[in-house]
């Protein structure tokens, strides 16, 4: 491999950051106007990002052993490749609620995007972070993860309410349940990436 800087390792993890935030712009306008070729452009994305992360996690690894700054990025790539994972259950998802013409009610359609929202912010904010590094950012990640899972937590139960009243249908709620865990899980490893790099 040669010898390479952290700084690089840091480029090249900033430059996956950046792409996931592409991927969740993607993912929901493609949401938001049912359009498939949104959706081919994030999962081109999602695959790169997901080659990109296998490729640079191997370099990371081997360098640890030489370069103690190079040890605290040694998890990132994977936490941002699981992060695009979650992006393609996410695709996957909105391209069957295209494809079968599903439509959502009102109020879900307005607390997924409540959630893209936030998870724009999320990404938004770990692409900064990941550059400087502060216990400021930091905090924000986390406590941006503990509000999605709250959110998320609490649409599921008045999902589940809608569903039991009959406003929903069932092929519709496993499509919105599974954007909701998606959703949680991408947060969920930004907070993990945040925790990790200030200890």
């Amino acid at each position: 491999m040669g010898d390479v800087k952290t700084g690089d390792f840091v480029a090249a993890i900033y430059s996956i950051s950046k792409e996931l935030e592409e991927c969740q712009s993607q993912i929901y306008n493609a949401f938001i106007y049912n359009k498939p070729s949104f959706l081919d452009e994030a999962d081109t994305v999602t695959k790169r990002v997901i080659d990109n992360e296998e490729r640079l996690t191997t370099e990371l690894l081997a360098a640890c052993g030489k370069d103690e700054k190079a040890r605290r990025y040694c998890t990132v790539p994977t936490n941002l490749g699981r992060i695009a994972f979650n992006f393609g259950i996410i695709s996957r998802a909105v391209r069957t609620k295209i494809k079968e013409d599903l439509l959502f009610s009102d109020k879900a359609i307005s607390e997924v995007n409540f959630l893209f929202n936030r998870t724009k912010e999320i990404l938004n904010t770990l692409s900064d972070f990941l550059l400087a590094r502060n216990t400021y950012t930091a905090n924000y990640l986390i406590e941006s993860e503990k509000e999605i899972e709250r959110a998320a937590t609490e649409f599921a139960t008045l999902h589940e309410e809608r569903l039991i009243e009959g406003l929903c249908l069932p092929k519709v709620s496993g499509i919105y349940i599974l954007i909701l865990d998606s959703i949680k899980r991408i947060a969920w490893n930004a907070r993990t990436i945040a925790e990790n790099l200030v200890r």
